[in-house]
């Protein structure tokens, strides 16, 4: 398997870990992974919907999506959120 490979399984796991701390139920929303770019270290996500207890949508909180990312995937460099398909 190439790395970059195993490090896209990696951020897919994160992803499944980080869905319940949002809140973002498949129903409500969504955050999923677009691509990452081995060269850059740059993720695209995906994200949908909104907080249910709050009026924050999904893409307000790249931020948190992007250092909890970070923190446990150190090959990241950056998070960028993109469009609906």
């Amino acid at each position: 398997m190439a790395r970059a490979e195993h490090v896209e399984i990696r951020i897919r796991q994160v992803i499944t870990q980080l869905r319940p701390l949002l809140r973002l139920e498949p129903a409500a929303g969504c955050i999923e992974l677009v691509r990452f770019d081995a060269e850059s270290g740059v993720v695209s996500v995906r994200v949908s919907g909104g907080c249910p207890d709050c009026d924050m949508s999904a893409t307000a909180l790249i931020a948190g999506i992007e250092a909890h990312l970070m923190q446990r995937v150190p090959e990241i460099r950056a998070v960028q959120a993109v469009g609906a398909p």
